[in-house]
């Protein structure tokens, strides 16, 4: 007759027996409070909202041209373009889907993303196509 074995017989130091249920609790318990950790590290540690930025003096920038600026907080990187004359726009440089850097392709007049081949509309940040779910984050250009 064969005997009824443990099905996971590992030997605490008071004796308890472990089995199949209470390991998996506590390794999904273990699982849950690392994600969670992690998530709040990451929130903890993002930056705050973008400030308005000012081009600096004597920064030429003509019309279809891009430079990456430093945030205020030295935290990001921000692309602007100066559009037409009259018009500049700035946008976070990290793609929303991964955060990969974006660039600004002249030819097309609009922001690409070359790691998922995502494309962001020139004027207002919003995804032309690619895996990305919202648009670039815009950052407001200060006149000065």
């Amino acid at each position: 007759m064969l005997k009824k074995r443990d099905p996971f017989p590992v030997a605490l130091a008071d004796e308890r027996r472990l089995d199949r249920r209470r390991f998996l609790k506590a390794a999904g318990a273990t699982a849950v409070l690392a994600l969670g950790g992690e998530w709040i590290g990451q929130r903890l540690s993002e930056p705050g909202p973008l400030e308005a930025i000012h081009l600096p003096d004597g920064v030429e920038l003509p019309p279809g041209e891009a430079r990456t600026l430093g945030s205020s907080d030295d935290r990001r990187e921000i692309l602007v373009v100066r559009l037409d004359p009259r018009s500049v726009v700035a946008f976070d440089r990290r793609c929303p889907h991964l955060g990969c850097p974006v660039l600004w392709s002249a030819e097309r007049a609009r922001f690409e993303c070359p790691c998922h081949r995502a494309a962001f509309d020139a004027r207002t940040g919003r995804v032309l196509f690619g895996p990305p779910r919202r648009g670039l984050t815009a950052v407001r250009v200060a006149a000065s």
